[in-house]
């Protein structure tokens, strides 16, 4: 039912008779739906940022060297009755330690349709001494020019040049949150330990920053170097890291890897769903907080509505006597309900707005124990936080309008004007 002007006007009096009231209930409706926006952008800033940074600069699939079906002696029938015991003669690295025959395994691989790049990585745990400093650092031996594919070194270093890795046999590349506690610049000679005991003299090339923690707390040499000090052959990689052309795939891609290569296959998104079902959680904390805000408010809107009702009633019962409806009369706070949902929203949109603005320009310093590293606040920024928000205070502004504006159309105009009420 279209609400006629009269009605409007009279529903626009009632609440500037009440000037303070009505304000307070619109501030209060404005600052829930500005922490309901906030709140948003927040966490789906934080969420956003994270998927990006994975996306962007880490591999989408990583294929480790476990085996999912244990190798067994070709000469044995798969029907053969008995049992047998494998003796495995006494190597400082055992085959399930690594893959091997990496270059096979690559072929095997790139013959998938939609993986775009595979690059072979070397993992070593190292002590590296720099003068009278000593620290552990995480290792990754790799081809730099193939891994710049999957990992973007080339567009974060913030010293050096990564070309100069591939160009440098003792060349070697450290991360952000690795350099806070291990304060090397390039040009630097720092000593590394062989596998055989050998003290090994690399020299620092540049410093990069992905903003990812588990990027930047380790460090990069060429594959070589890395196989020398792990006690790898020439053979030998730890994983393979896997960038695809087409993420919705990503699952169903790994599976074929498994499949083709026997060595199980991992995607982003099965590495992150610890961190993505904790976040999720966090998440659902937080909206359901921001709920009792814009409840609370929606109780501000049912108080002033009651009030009026209240010191209406004779108002009331002349208007029914008048002609007016019981319909017409529900609109009438319906209305005003309306009106000062409408209006805090509005007003929480803008404050949102610059809080969104506010917070994204404070600087902050970064965890080096996090997931993901920013100097800033990382807020997401859609027009769609606004409409939610807006759309769920009018809903729940609208909601507490409904019982006042009933009473308001079951007044008895007949009692009231006798005096009877």
């Amino acid at each position: 039912m279209l609400l006629r002007s009269p009605l409007l006007a009279i529903a626009s009096r009632q609440l500037s008779n009440k000037k303070r009231q009505t304000f307070l209930t619109i501030s209060g409706i404005g600052v829930g739906v500005m922490v309901l926006i906030t709140s948003i952008s927040l966490m789906d800033g934080i969420l956003q940022s994270f998927i990006r940074k994975i996306v962007d600069n880490t591999p989408h699939i990583v294929v480790g060297s476990d085996r999912l079906r244990p190798l067994t002696p070709e000469n044995l029938a798969d029907s053969a009755a008995g049992v047998y015991v494998n003796l495995i003669k006494h190597v400082e690295r055992e085959d399930d330690d690594v893959i091997a025959n990496y270059s096979g395994v690559i072929a095997a691989i790139m013959t998938e349709a939609k993986v775009s790049f595979v690059s072979p990585v070397v993992l070593v745990d190292e002590v590296a001494a720099f003068g009278t400093m000593t620290t552990p650092l995480k290792i990754h031996g790799i081809i730099p020019s193939v891994e710049n594919n999957i990992e973007r070194f080339s567009t974060h270093m913030t010293a050096g040049v990564f070309e100069d890795l591939e160009r440098s046999p003792d060349g070697f590349m450290i991360g952000a949150s690795a350099a806070r506690d291990f304060p090397v610049r390039p040009g630097d000679r720092i000593q590394l330990t062989s596998a055989g005991g050998e003290l090994i003299s690399v020299r620092v090339t540049g410093i990069f920053s992905t903003g990812l923690n588990e990027v930047d707390n380790n460090c990069y040499v060429n594959l070589r170097m890395a196989q020398i000090l792990g006690g790898f052959s020439s053979s030998q990689v730890s994983k393979l890291y896997v960038r695809v052309n087409d993420l919705e795939a990503n699952t169903s891609i790994a599976r074929s890897i498994e499949g083709k290569t026997n060595y199980t296959s991992a995607t982003w998104e099965e590495s992150a769903r610890g961190f993505m079902s904790l976040f999720r959680m966090i998440t659902m904390i937080v909206y359901f907080l921001t709920f009792f805000v814009i409840l609370v408010s929606g109780f501000s809107v049912a108080n002033v509505l009651i009030t009026n009702v209240l010191e209406k009633t004779r108002d009331i019962a002349i208007m029914k006597s008048m002609g007016y409806r019981k319909n017409d009369i529900s609109m009438i706070y319906l209305a005003q309900g309306l009106f000062v949902a409408v209006i805090g929203a509005a007003a929480g949109s803008v404050l949102a707005f610059g809080m969104i603005e506010i917070l994204a320009s404070i600087p902050i310093e970064g965890s080096k124990t996090g997931i993901v590293r920013s100097d800033h606040l990382e807020m997401g920024r859609s027009v769609w936080y606004f409409v939610a928000a807006s759309c769920f205070a009018v809903l729940i502004s609208l909601l507490a309008s409904v019982g006042p504006s009933r009473n308001a159309a079951r007044v008895n105009p007949v009692e009231l004007l006798r005096g009877e009420r």
